[in-house]
């Protein structure tokens, strides 16, 4: 696919010069790059949903000790 870029003169003349530093084609480097980004912004979002998941898990921790798998407690088990 084709596209047409706006990128300022620095960006490009840096990222070509990398390239061929590389031994690649300037939409080579570029394609790579974007990968990348793209990549480290999956493992990222999953990542962050991970650390959302605990910390709402571990908010809810105290609140769900009260509660017990099984037989209904007796009054006395219960004011303990």
């Amino acid at each position: 696919m084709q596209s047409t870029l706006r990128i300022s003169d620095e960006v490009y003349r840096a990222a070509k010069a990398q390239a061929a530093v590389e031994g690649e084609t300037l939409t080579r480097f570029i394609e790579q790059s974007l990968r990348e980004r793209i990549a480290r912004f999956a493992a990222g979002t999953a990542s962050n949903e991970m650390r959302e998941r605990d910390r709402l898990m571990e908010a809810m921790l105290p609140r769900s000790a009260y509660f017990r798998i099984g037989r209904k407690p007796s009054r006395e088990e219960a004011r303990e």
